[in-house]
């Protein structure tokens, strides 16, 4: 439905990743100096004072011809910078890349443009790619001697780790770039990166001082500082504390304006947007918030941007204008529903990261043992070289006897995973296994920030299944029905059987509404099922119970608690249909269905 620019998705990270390049690299003592000193103020400038650094990179321009390779290296790169700040990151790298072709190129000039390509990575959302080139800079960071280039690996790593979502490893960072950090942009954008995830961890304290602390550090990179004034006011927006954000943000609304960097733009008119929402003034709102869809056209599945169509749907609603307001539900909707996408994307982007990662360490240690076993080899071979026809024939032997246990080891471990993971009849997880993968993604939930419901049922009248038709029905009954769900779910639904004849699947990214739909189709396709196959005709029903994270919280026990009292609810009012748990205080409500075609 929309035409995305993904080149402008990096939420705050392009000018995170553009401020942290501060540190000067000297020019070849051949270039005229005039130039060189060009190229150093506007290397030093390009964060602070965006309008003066585009001046300075058009009169470099005009002396092109009088440039040395040196120094057109260094242009390039400058060129390059300023085009993905303005968004345009694909135009930008084929000049990253040719600075990394070529061999003369200085070769501080060659780590900013390949550090810069690692950006452009997740501007694209290729995060996999990514987290390639990351994990091999983390490899090669403890090898640094350069200790700005140091800092620089560290700034990245927090950055992208913040980027990706993983807030815990981006503060890491963060702090050890702090730590270890001297010059005060540097200090700037690290304590940026801190608050932010602190932020998203719901680690930040709401008494300011540590905001306060923050801006003054940024006090010289307007953008920095405004963004942690952005965060500042999500804060407040949280604890309902609309004054304050409205105090801290209008005065220095020009200033953000001056930077032209949507990003941030869209970040503090939302916000005040909703603080306007709060406090009841829905044309000031309004105003807001149409400022940030317009300045976030090109981003418009930002989170920010999300939030403005949704407030400018509330708004459009609450002044009875129906036809407007059902038009930017739709875009909000659709908007939303590719941010939950994308921020999913990135979850498996990371946990394929981490696979590769064990997988490569396990193949180092082969490695590790085949070396030692060669080793070995050879100093027997030297130590007593007339056996070595015997010694050869033995090693083959050992290698064979090895190789041979090794595969019956290898299957019995993977029967043995199969057994401890999955219900031997249905195919899926059972509960233990169930119970580890579940608590992971509560976790993940409640950290992200993301929706998680969870749908329990079980087969009506199984038992009389069993006794009329026996037991061989009873399996065919359950691994059908199984099926039957299993056809019209998502690819990462955690789906287990709890025991007997009782079921549930674990949605993450999914709200209650969404889930009970789900529950209802599996409900529909299960009373669907053609009994012929089994050698009975009988019908097949089951009771659902629907509940989420919202009304339920984050602990498994609890979830799984609510879920089957509203299953039980389902049973109790006849069988067949789906009911959603409620807290004690709200009516039952239970979808009620014809079960005029149950059969028990």
């Amino acid at each position: 439905m929309f035409n995305k620019n993904r080149l402008s998705k990096s939420n705050l990270y392009l000018t995170l990743f553009l401020l942290l390049f501060s540190y000067a690299q000297n020019a070849s003592a051949n270039i005229s100096s005039d130039i060189d000193q060009l190229l150093e103020n506007a290397n030093k400038i390009r964060t602070s004072d965006p309008a003066k650094f585009e001046a300075l990179l058009t009169e470099l321009e005009k002396k092109s011809p009088k440039l040395t390779k040196q120094q057109s290296y260094y242009l390039n790169y400058l060129q390059a910078y300023k085009l993905t700040f303005n968004g345009k990151a694909q135009e930008a790298l084929p000049l990253f890349q040719s600075i990394l072709t070529a061999n003369e190129a200085d070769i501080g000039i060659k780590f900013r443009a390949r550090l810069t390509i690692i950006n452009i990575f997740a501007i694209e959302q290729n995060w996999t790619e990514g987290l390639l080139y990351l994990s091999i800079l983390l490899k090669e960071l403890p090898e640094i001697k350069d200790f700005d280039i140091y800092l620089n690996g560290l700034m990245v790593t927090a950055i992208f780790y913040n980027q990706l979502g993983q807030y815990s490893l981006g503060l890491k960072y963060a702090e050890l770039l702090f730590s270890k950090a001297h010059q005060t942009r540097t200090l700037c954008v690290s304590k940026m990166v801190i608050i932010e995830s602190k932020l998203h961890l719901k680690q930040l304290s709401s008494n300011g001082a540590e905001i306060e602390e923050a801006v003054k550090l940024c006090n010289s990179e307007p953008i920095a500082a405004n963004f942690i004034r952005s965060y500042n006011a999500k804060l407040n927006l949280t604890n309902n504390k609309s004054e304050g954000v409205i105090e801290s943000l209008t005065p220095y609304l020009a200033q953000v304006k001056s930077t032209k960097y949507p990003r941030l733009i869209v970040e503090v008119f939302t916000s005040l947007a909703l603080a306007h929402w709060q406090q009841g003034n829905l044309e000031q709102a309004e105003e807001y918030a149409n400022t940030s869809t317009l300045i976030g056209e090109s981003i418009k599945t930002t989170q920010a941007v999300v939030a403005a169509y949704k407030l400018l749907y509330q708004v459009a609603k609450k002044q009875n204008k129906h036809l407007k307001a059902l038009t930017l539900h739709e875009v909000h909707t659709e908007l939303d529903k590719t941010y939950i996408n994308e921020t999913q994307a990135k979850h498996l982007a990371f946990q394929l990261a981490e696979h590769q990662a064990i997988e490569q360490k396990n193949e180092i240690d082969l490695l590790s043992k085949k070396n030692q076993l060669l080793t070995a080899e050879q100093a027997l071979i030297h130590a007593n070289a007339e056996n070595t026809r015997l010694i050869i024939l033995v090693l083959v032997l050992t290698l064979s006897v090895l190789t041979f246990w090794g595969y019956r080891l290898l299957k019995a471990h993977k029967r043995i995973k199969e057994l401890a993971e999955y219900d031997a009849l249905t195919g899926i997880f059972n509960r233990g296994h169930f119970t580890q993968v579940a608590k992971n993604a509560l976790r993940y939930c409640q950290s992200a920030e993301q929706e998680l419901s969870l749908i329990m049922f079980d087969l009506d009248y199984f038992k009389k299944i069993n006794d009329t038709y026996g037991h061989a029905c009873g399996d065919w009954a359950l691994k059908t029905a199984v099926d039957a769900c299993k056809s019209i779910g998502r690819q990462n639904d955690i789906f287990a059987r709890l025991g007997g004849e009782e079921f549930c699947i674990l949605l993450t990214s999914c709200d209650k509404q969404t889930a009970q739909v789900r529950a209802e189709a599996c409900r529909q396709a299960i009373e669907d099922i053609n009994t012929v196959d089994s050698g009975f005709e009988f019908t097949i029903t089951a009771s659902f119970g629907v509940t989420d994270v919202k009304t339920s919280g984050y602990e498994l026990e609890k979830i799984l608690a609510d879920a089957d009292s509203a299953a039980y609810d389902a049973k109790h009012a006849g069988r067949n249909q789906v009911s959603v748990f409620k807290t004690p205080d709200l009516e039952n409500n239970v979808v009620k269905l014809d079960d005029s075609r149950n059969t028990f």
